[in-house]
């Protein structure tokens, strides 16, 4: 019993240490990682190697599955070449498999002592990082020796040996689980990790490589498991998914029914028996490259007759785009993501107030209707986005991560109060004009209509500022609000002129007019607000 706790404790803290590990190449690279892979991949061969390049200086699986998601939901690249992309990443994982093959479990005390001494003692978010990454690295060579001796420990005749005896003779079966045992753990490193540290142990009557190669891979198909649960229900990223796996399982399998020779080939290779375990998976996945990248493209078009497009949009219910509560893989990935989503949610907003500025013009009190139903879906993403800001915070959180969530929470709720004013109050004036039949004067209409574009144009500014994190911007909102307060005074006043001049359309429309300006303003209140956040956010970046 004491050797399965053993074991349990070694896979455990080999997950930890993934885990721990997203984090810290988190802290040190930040949200760069997206845009330099999209930046290089203009060719298949490019983004080959683009893929290749972020996944050896970011090593997880998870990382670039979240990555590929989401850059085929942004409309960033299309989803054939970010297989292309995928193809080569899967090839850059391999090198944090062949730095486990080292086996400096000897050293793990070093690699943790150091680690500590960087992540916790010092206070720059690089140095952090740094040390985060050799601290998850100690963890990891740690839990592999823990393996190692729990496994050398068993007895010969254990129900454990007995089961390994039986997958090392059903190849197939053994790949099976070692599909279910990555995607329950969300990590092929993990399990390969736990394979090297049940192989070393030399178990009688096992040929370590009879039992490695199944492992390794069903091992790599359940990564590509992963990738189908991240996709989701947006119809280029679950091709994406589909693809990938099609491409990791038509490889196994190749390799499974070719299971003996592929093991005496592996065992024909001049290295210790953990650097054979690595290579096979760094074969596995080159092999894949070289057979699929030339047939990217069919095998993305196969996908597509599997997955077609939805004959009616309509039916598909409204959701988040870029974001994913069941999925939150580093801060700086998740905080790009909702940064996404809440610039999808400002584009919402704008369409609404345009359009129903347009409703107010023509006295179309349907167009007014659906802009009101369109705060639904703001409600629907604004929930969603706060829930999935709250479970990025927690211990591991930086001050500058922690100051990036509030801002996204700010301008979010500020997008959640516009589209309240819009659907609630503007809404409203514009059915009860169409109903009514209300006229405004030319001079009244032109008034309301410059304020309009004027909060129109604050708004596009506040979303720019927003994802540039542009302090000159911020500074011009800031600077707008006053000369719109001072606006809406100066078109008040003229419109109480023109009352007391005894216009017969100014008396007609006034309580309409007046009301209008008045949420306009209450919406640039509102907007303005992000300008506050943005200074707050980042006051030793402002420029006057």
């Amino acid at each position: 019993m004491l050797v399965f706790i053993n074991i349990a404790g070694g896979v455990a803290l080999i997950l930890f240490a993934v885990r721990f590990l997203r984090k810290g190449l988190d802290r040190l690279l930040g949200d760069q990682l997206g845009p330099v892979m999209q930046r290089y991949a203009d060719s298949r061969i490019r983004s080959f190697f683009s893929g290749l390049f972020v996944a050896v200086i970011a090593p997880s699986s998870t990382t670039m599955s979240v990555l590929a998601v989401q850059t085929v939901r942004a409309g960033h690249l299309p989803a054939r070449r970010v297989l292309a992309v995928m193809l080569g990443a899967d090839v850059g994982l391999t090198v944090m498999v062949l730095l486990l093959a080292l086996r400096l479990d000897r050293f793990s005390p070093a690699f943790i002592a150091l680690g500590v001494l960087l992540f916790q003692f010092t206070w720059a978010r690089r140095s952090r990082g740094v040390g985060q990454v050799i601290l998850s690295l100690g963890f990891i060579f740690l839990g592999i020796g823990m393996i190692s001796r729990a496994a050398a420990a068993m007895p010969p005749s254990g129900d454990l040996v007995a089961l390994l005896e039986i997958g090392a003779r059903h190849p197939f079966l053994l790949a099976a689980l070692a599909v279910a045992l990555a995607v329950a753990l969300q990590s092929s490193t993990a399990a390969i990790g736990l394979t090297m540290g049940l192989a070393s142990a030399d178990l009688p009557g096992i040929d370590p490589l009879s039992l490695a190669v199944p492992v390794v891979l069903g091992a790599n198909v359940g990564v590509g498991l992963t990738l189908l649960m991240i996709a989701g229900a947006e119809c280029d990223a679950r091709r994406l998914a589909l693809s990938n796996l099609f491409c990791k399982t038509a490889t196994a399998v190749l390799l499974l029914s070719l299971a003996g020779w592929v093991v005496q080939a592996v065992d024909l290779l001049p290295a210790n028996l953990d650097r054979k375990i690595a290579l096979t998976h760094s074969g596995f996945n080159v092999l894949m490259a070289l057979l699929f990248l030339p047939l990217v493209n069919p095998v993305f078009g196969l996908a597509s007759r599997m997955i077609p497009d939805r004959p009616d949009a309509r039916a598909v219910p409204f959701a988040p785009r870029f974001i994913n509560n069941a999925h939150i893989d580093g801060t700086a990935i998740a905080t790009g993501q909702s940064r996404q989503e809440i610039l999808r949610v400002s584009a919402i907003v704008r369409a609404m107030l345009d359009d129903l500025w347009t409703a107010l013009h023509d006295r179309d009190a349907d167009l007014a209707r659906s802009v009101k139903e369109r705060d639904d879906q703001v409600d629907l993403l604004d929930r969603e986005i706060k829930r999935f800001l709250t479970r990025i915070t927690g211990d591991d959180s930086d001050e500058k991560t922690s100051a990036e969530v509030m801002a996204q929470l700010r301008y979010v709720n500020e997008l959640e109060t516009i589209g309240d004013i819009i659907d609630q109050n503007l809404g409203d004036l514009v059915v009860e004009r169409a109903r009514d039949e209300v006229w405004f004067s030319d001079a009244g209409w032109q008034e309301l209509d410059g304020f309009y574009r004027k909060v129109a144009e604050n708004l596009l500014i506040a979303e720019t500022a927003f994802a540039t994190r542009d302090q000159l911007l911020a500074q011009r909102l800031l600077r707008h609000k006053q000369a719109l307060n001072q606006l809406d005074r100066q078109l008040r006043d003229t419109h109480f002129t023109r009352l007391r001049q005894g216009q017969e359309q100014s008396h007609e429309s006034s309580a309409l007019h007046l009301d209008i300006l008045t949420h306009l303003k209450r919406i640039n209140s509102c907007v303005t607000h992000v300008a506050y956040a943005i200074v707050q956010t980042h006051p030793d970046d402002a420029r006057a």
